[in-house]
């Protein structure tokens, strides 16, 4: 077995063989292109390969994995500690990914498969969209606020400003020059994007109804569709966390802690984690404690004492812990008062 650290860059790569020993077998400066990788990498036999989880690592993986027998991806904040050097080059960085997969302590990430990957794409691909809709609604409101009093207040009396209503209104108003033409061109853009955020909620959709452990993460209070495929999405394999802690330290929703000469310190969320899991679970802590009696509780209890923030973050952790059990046993959310009314029908 041999073993080749992959440099990723936009347009080109380096990558470094090694054998078992450590002794450096090839290199070489590699356009991003199938046929050059394969090219290079035939002589060597059977290769290991490994490359960083960088922007656009997916490119790199797909084409090493029609290439090489083995395809891992590394962990870069991970290896930048472990392997550390004074200078920095394509070819060390590349070298050091061979050495560190030579020796067995590579720190590795998870590899997500093609039919994942593409689900991530499409989920925050929508979550473009609707921040770009929200700037422009936020713009809107803007130049409404600039207008005549009468503007304002019929403005202020609609309950949504861009529902059909008001969408109409604002498209019948009359504001000269320059506001009306600018507002024009919001409406616009608004429209524009509204609609492909109506085409992406049918993806969702679609992904939603194809998996049946989407259908039981929407039973969990404050989880509804979207945030059910999203934690699916972003979990991925549930089998590779050893308990619910690991969720949720995954997905940055525990304190950092500091543990010497026997004083224990707990600080703020961690922030090298999965800031998808971690803003679905955590957006989802003041519905799911509105729906559920006991998050209500928990909500309330760390609201008093230590503040409304802090209190979203304990919600959103005890969400994880649901998830991992709802994920990890196959079977939907069931509350305390719910499975207390079953148990009193079945003794009835």
């Amino acid at each position: 077995m041999n073993y080749v650290g992959v440099d990723y860059h936009k347009r080109y790569s380096v990558a470094t063989v090694m054998d078992k020993d450590g002794s450096v077998l090839g290199r070489r400066r590699l356009n991003n292109r199938q046929d050059e990788f394969a090219r290079f990498l035939e002589p060597f036999g059977k290769t290991k390969a490994a490359v960083e989880a960088t922007r656009s690592w997916a490119v790199a993986v797909e084409m090493l994995e029609q290439t090489a027998d083995e395809v891992v991806l590394a962990n870069p904040y991970r290896v930048k500690a472990i392997a550390q050097h004074r200078f920095k080059t394509d070819k060390i960085d590349s070298q050091i990914l061979a050495e560190l997969l030579r020796i067995d302590w590579l720190p590795t990430a998870y590899l997500r498969n093609r039919a994942n990957r593409e689900q991530q794409l499409i989920l925050r691909i929508r979550c473009f969209f609707v921040r770009l809709c929200t700037r422009i609604k936020n713009r809107i409101h803007d130049l409404i606020d600039r207008q005549s009093e009468e503007i304002r207040e019929t403005a202020a009396g609609f309950s949504d400003l861009f529902g059909k209503k008001g969408l109409a209104w604002l498209r019948s108003l009359d504001l000269g020059n320059p506001c009306g033409t600018l507002l024009g061109q919001l409406l616009s853009s608004y429209e524009g994007l509204h609609k492909q955020v109506l085409e992406s909620d049918k993806l969702v959709q679609e992904l939603f109804d194809a998996d049946p452990d989407c259908r039981r993460l929407a039973t969990i209070p404050g989880i509804g569709k979207f945030f059910a495929v999203l934690i699916k999405t972003e979990v991925g394999d549930v089998e590779r966390f050893a308990g619910a802690a690991r969720l949720c330290s995954y997905a940055g929703v525990v304190p950092r802690t500091a543990s010497s000469g026997g004083k224990v310190w707990h600080g703020p969320i961690i922030k090298q984690s999965n800031r998808w899991l971690r803003w679905a679970l955590i957006e989802a802590a003041i519905p799911g404690k509105t729906a559920d009696a006991e998050l209500r509780r928990l909500y309330d209890y760390h609201c008093r004492t230590k503040g409304p923030k802090a209190a979203k973050v304990v919600v959103g952790r005890r969400l994880g812990c649901i998830v991992y059990r709802v994920l990890r046993e196959g079977k939907q959310y069931y509350s305390k008062q719910e499975c207390a009314r079953v148990q009193n029908g079945t003794a009835s």
